[in-house]
């Protein structure tokens, strides 16, 4: 929109409280609807005040049917995950060894979330902040001094574009206080794991998890 200067913007603005005040002026002067002329808003060309209407309704229909394709397609693949979800507690329950629970947290998320790399990462201290609030988002919006914490025991593949660190409460559910160890989630598609994504899923399957490797004292120094 182009500046203007004080005295018109005020002429204008008395004009359209006029307008607004008077909405049978319209059905009185309906020829104006077609004389009057406006910018197109994508071209560098006039149109009719109706014809811009048109315009704006016709973009606002794009917008909503881009949203209701989208909210189609999250459905969808939301009941596909947690269909998956549900096989993979499954697996999980059935595990009954160090390396079972260990692969079915692995393979079995990695299936889940259709990602390329699923990684438990052993107990540390510095873990602590990830288990109420995952790490999440792209390979270039997370802190640097968060993957290189992470780079401590697992290797970033340059591949990886998007990543999820969630912490794992272990001993939690034995009363026992312990460092919490991360399930590391890594994805070649930037948008698979972004910043605002939800965290509700990622603390139950956290919480899921550290039952489990709880079960059977998978980082106890007497773990058989």
């Amino acid at each position: 929109m182009s500046a203007i200067d004080p005295k018109q913007a005020e002429q204008e603005e008395l004009v359209a409280e006029w307008l607004r005040a008077t909405p049978g002026f319209f059905e009185r002067y309906a020829n104006l609807l077609n004389e009057i002329r406006l910018k197109h808003p994508h071209e560098d060309r006039a149109i009719s005040l109706q014809e811009r209407q048109m315009t704006l309704l016709r973009t606002q229909n794009q917008e909503l049917n881009r949203r209701l394709s989208e909210m189609l397609h999250f459905g969808s693949r939301n009941d596909k995950t947690q269909q998956s979800l549900v096989s993979w507690l499954l697996r999980l329950m059935r595990a009954n060894s160090k390396a079972d629970v260990e692969a079915a947290v692995t393979a079995g998320l990695a299936e889940v979330f259709e990602v390329e790399a699923a990684e438990l990462l052993s107990p540390n201290p510095a873990f602590s902040p990830w288990v109420d609030t995952p790490l999440c988002g792209s390979a270039k919006e997370l802190a640097s001094a968060s993957v290189d914490l992470l780079a401590t025991q697992v290797k970033i593949n340059p591949k990886w574009q998007s990543m999820v660190a969630i912490g794992l409460p272990l001993g939690k559910s034995v009363g026992a206080v312990q460092s919490p160890a991360v399930l590391l989630l890594a994805s070649k598609d930037e948008t698979r794991f972004t910043a605002d994504m939800g965290a509700f899923y990622l603390r139950q399957i956290a919480e899921l998890t550290a039952a489990a490797l709880d079960r059977i004292q998978a980082y106890e120094p007497n773990a058989s």
